[in-house]
């Protein structure tokens, strides 16, 4: 019962994490152009620990002998290792955008 309950928090905090990487190089842009790096240092330090605590709850998942949906752990685990490989090239196409976009800001 509680394994079903973590299973179902790491699933959304997954589609979470997810979807904030698929946006971080638009929010590096958006950031670039408006002169904020202080924010996309925020927003990289939260979808850090976003990714810390997905870990986290992976871990403790596999503690765990008995879960009810045994196909969504599976695909949950595959996920993971594509996240690894997918956030540091994220922020770096993050920061590479707002970098290259503040640069051309300051020329004009």
């Amino acid at each position: 019962m509680i394994a079903d309950l973590i299973l179902d928090v790491t699933l959304g905090l997954n589609a979470l994490v997810w979807f904030a990487v698929m946006l971080m190089p638009l929010y590096g842009a958006i950031t670039g152009f408006r002169r904020t790096r202080p924010l996309l240092k925020r927003a990289s330090l939260i979808l850090i620990c976003l990714a810390v605590l997905l870990a986290s709850l992976l871990v403790t998942l596999k503690t765990f002998d008995t879960v009810s949906d045994p196909e969504s752990l599976v695909a949950l685990y595959a996920y993971s290792g594509w996240l690894v490989l997918a956030l540091p090239g994220v922020l770096a196409m993050g920061w590479g955008l707002h970098l290259v976009i503040f640069r051309l800001r300051n020329r004009a």
